[in-house]
């Protein structure tokens, strides 16, 4: 049952990221089925493990997008060099509220997942996440090498 269930996953959320044109949407369904094969979750664990890995997900996100337009921000200005100190003091603030917000996040995922699956799939997922980061930069490098 949990191969089946397994194989549907990988199988649907492929269609999708091969249906939707979006870059940022292939790689997240991509994504999704690589945590999915690396934690071989029960059907009870994924179903308590994926809203709360989602929440995380979506938040993360939105910290990311905060924090692209801050950098775009400082192109616009041309570069770190034309920005006041109050201005560079300002963007540091940032920076660090931002940096926290995320280990905030991350631990908060780490003591939700804590509740509904094994500390060593918590730790698989970290390891998953790392690995599936790694293969990502690996083709994006490959792909500007044009291979």
């Amino acid at each position: 049952m949990k191969k089946i269930l397994l194989l549907f996953i990988i199988v649907f959320t492929t269609h999708i990221a091969l249906a939707q044109k979006g870059s940022r949407e292939r790689v997240k369904a991509f994504k999704i089925a690589y945590i999915t094969e690396q934690l071989d979750l029960s059907s009870n664990e994924a179903e308590q493990f994926w809203p709360i890995y989602n929440e995380h997900e979506a938040t993360m996100d939105g910290l990311k997008k905060k924090e692209r337009k801050s950098v775009r921000a400082i192109k616009e200005a041309e570069g770190f060099d034309n920005l006041s100190e109050k201005e560079a003091e300002d963007f540091l603030s940032s920076y660090l509220e931002a940096e926290e917000q995320k280990f905030l996040a991350r631990k908060k995922l780490i003591t939700d997942l804590r509740q509904v699956i094994p500390h060593k799939k918590i730790l698989k997922l970290v390891k998953a996440e790392m690995d599936f980061n790694k293969r990502l930069l690996k083709q994006l490098r490959k792909r500007r090498q044009g291979h």
